[in-house]
């Protein structure tokens, strides 16, 4: 468990603990102010989110049983069906413990509870990793070349539960497996060192006996039958996606590993013969080839080694019968966009990326947030998946907002497939310890789970006006480290306009594609330019639904059929097109949203979440410090509608709702704790 988070906080924007206390050390006063008040959450009020107490009901968005309507397609940079029915995926990761520790009873419960939160889509993760007892391989095995069939069992229910509930399957194929002695890895004692295990990552692009390790676990867990489906995992519909290797590059991360000096001599003589053997044969400078610290020639070499691994494994996938997506590895933790070529070599594009506490204040043209890094991830023409998101600390205090943004760019930007990271990695059989890896007992982040759901999959934001292009030659596109954290454009542009990435004409990549563009329809992107004005205070979507105020550290959404507020509230009356909210809590997030698909005005059913600061009364326990979120709500609706919880134990006193001049005026402080509030016809 250590180990995980350790891996996850150092693989965030960076890899060097000096990078994360520079990037505190550069917030700006609303930043820096959002913890003013935190020291009286020893006075808020306790409360638990229990898993099997009601939640909004969302599950009318999912079609059941999952696969109904045909294989997924990857067309025009979008994901539909079989049958040509489109589709967003708004997901979460279930992973670890969950995935082998948790009883039938609870993987039913909580596969239903799923899909009233919202979610169709549910990536299977660290179900091979050395730290998870027992993992696919079963409890302490000797070897990792046999899947254990009681293990198998687990994920077998899983699936076929999320299935019944209209859930979509990701699977990943290599996570955190760790190879031992018995294995027959070639060269197994250089890339062990003083350990019996070993950390593969790196050394699979260039190894034989690592590839033919991982393609016979790939033909096996895809040619599984599952015994609850009689179907294989391949040729199972709701089996959507594959990922080959997770967050496992040499373009960024792990080329380094190779070099003559790691004391791997050799994997080092058969790098070193590679690289030479590459520069010669395209023209390159043999000298700097090898060099995977620096951009340049470099870039080009690595991402062609890994698509000759990638190009592998993949028709191996296919011939279990899998026609769904395949995922090569992820643009994660700190890559530029030189590492997306050989990405392309699947069928869609992935991203991992962690934010920090704060964000909502950022000054875009002073530094990057997390979701700028998935920005530069889309690729023209292809679809995007994140498969991880989340905020990089536990329990980051305004970490509620971060759903709602993900959702509101997902859906401005026309990304395909969002995953929290993650649902859970604990058993779910008992309430679960606090922690960033498992939300589903988290009141900072499941409050608004819903209604960033609701608004992603309904389309309650539109897609940007105007699209811009990061379309480079190659000597820039390989030769810059081209990235959030260095670009002023991409970071401006990001939440005002549609953003892409290009791919260019490459001699010596005759594989890879390049991008060919309608001018017509995209503006090209100067890296260098601030397109904020110097003076500016918000940044705000092209449409002119949505925008992020970061010199008070707020983010509001306002269409027809969403509206929120979120962050800090100063005392203000923030008003949109139907709702005032005169919130006097300084930090919260209110949504209004229309669950019938009528505009909020015409509604007849309208959903409340309510979201603010919590943290837990202890490192162990899965109560929470809440604190309460007061003022008043005005929303003008039809006036048959009434107020309820959407928890019936947490009944709602008379004078929480009136109705008066053609507005409903809803009293946050009588709410008693309710989170989720329909307005609506039922009593």
């Amino acid at each position: 468990m250590d180990v995980l988070v350790l891996e996850k906080l150092m693989s965030l924007f960076g890899i060097t603990k000096r990078f994360l206390y520079v990037l505190l050390s550069l917030c700006t006063l609303p930043v820096c102010t959002l913890a003013q008040d935190s020291s009286a959450s020893g006075k808020w009020p306790i409360d638990r989110v229990l898993s099997y107490a009601p939640t909004p009901d969302l599950s009318w968005l999912n079609h059941k049983p999952a696969g109904f309507h045909g294989k997924i397609l990857a067309q025009d940079g979008a994901l539909v069906f079989e049958d040509g029915t489109p589709v967003r995926f708004w997901g979460v990761n279930l992973q670890a413990y969950a995935l082998f520790h948790t009883n039938l009873n609870s993987v039913e419960l909580h596969a239903q509870r799923m899909a009233r939160l919202g979610i169709n889509l549910v990536r299977i993760h660290h179900h091979d990793s050395h730290w998870v007892g027992p993992n696919v391989f079963g409890s302490d095995p000797s070897d990792t070349l046999n899947l254990d069939p009681a293990s198998m069992q687990k994920l077998d229910a899983w699936i076929a539960a999320l299935k019944r509930q209209g859930i979509y399957v990701w699977l990943d194929l290599h996570v955190g497996r760790r190879f031992t002695q018995q294995d027959g890895i070639s060269g197994f004692d250089e890339i062990a060192g003083d350990d019996d295990i070993a950390d593969v990552r790196g050394f699979n692009y260039i190894s034989p006996s690592i590839e033919a390790r991982m393609i016979e676990f790939q033909n096996a867990y895809l040619r599984h039958e599952n015994s609850l489906t009689g179907l294989t995992y391949a040729e199972d519909p709701a089996v959507v996606a594959v990922m080959l290797t997770n967050e496992n590059d040499l373009t960024h991360h792990f080329g380094n590993a190779l070099l003559p000096n790691k004391n791997v001599p050799m994997h080092s003589e058969l790098f070193m013969a590679m690289a030479d053997e590459f520069a010669r044969g395209n023209g390159l400078d043999p000298d700097e080839t090898w060099r995977t610290w620096e951009h340049g020639d470099s870039k080009i070499f690595l991402n062609d080694l890994e698509r000759r691994f990638n190009e592998q494994l993949i028709p191996v996938v296919r011939d279990t019968g899998f026609e769904g997506l395949i995922s090569t590895t992820s643009l994660w933790g700190g890559m530029t966009i030189a590492g997306l070529p050989s990405l392309t070599v699947g069928s869609i594009i992935d991203a991992h990326s962690y934010g920090a506490v704060g964000e909502i204040g950022f000054d875009p043209r002073q530094q990057s947030g997390f979701l700028e890094w998935i920005a530069i991830a889309q690729v023209e023409g292809m679809p995007l998946s994140v498969s991880e998101w989340n905020i990089g600390e536990f329990p980051a205090e305004d970490r509620f907002i971060t759903p709602l943004r993900v959702a509101t760019s997902a859906a401005h930007q026309g990304w395909d497939a969002m995953m929290i990271y993650g649902y859970s990695q604990q058993s779910l059989n008992r309430s679960t310890s606090p922690n960033n890896w498992s939300m589903a007992e988290d009141p900072g982040m499941i409050w608004m789970m819903p209604a960033a759901a609701l608004l992603f999959r309904e389309g309650h934001v539109k897609q940007a006006e105007n699209t811009y292009a990061i379309c480079l030659d190659e000597d820039t596109f390989f030769g810059r480290p081209v990235s959030p954290e260095t670009s002023v454009a991409i970071r401006t542009v990001f939440e005002q306009s549609r953003l892409v990435t290009c791919m260019p004409e490459t001699r010596a990549l005759p594989w890879l594609a390049a991008t060919k563009l309608n001018r017509d329809e995209y503006g090209p992107l100067d890296l260098d330019r601030s397109y904020l004005a110097e003076d500016a205070t918000v940044v705000a979507a092209d449409t002119g639904e949505f925008q992020r105020d970061f010199g008070n550290a707020r983010f509001t959404v306002d269409t027809v059929k969403s509206q929120i507020v979120a962050g800090l509230f100063h005392d203000e009356v923030i008003t949109t097109r139907n709702v005032v909210f005169d919130i006097t809590t300084p930090m919260a997030a209110v949504a209004v949203q229309s669950l019938d698909g009528n505009d909020i005005a015409q509604s007849r059913q309208i959903l409340i979440s309510i979201s603010g600061r919590s943290v837990p009364v202890e490192p162990q326990s899965a109560a929470f410090r809440v604190e309460p979120v007061t003022g008043i709500l005005q929303i003008t609706a039809s006036a048959d509608l009434k107020l309820r919880s959407v928890d019936p134990g947490r009944a709602l006193p008379p004078k929480a709702h009136q109705y008066e001049n053609g507005r409903h005026i809803v009293d946050l402080t009588e709410l008693n704790g309710a989170r989720w509030l329909y307005l609506d016809l039922l009593q």
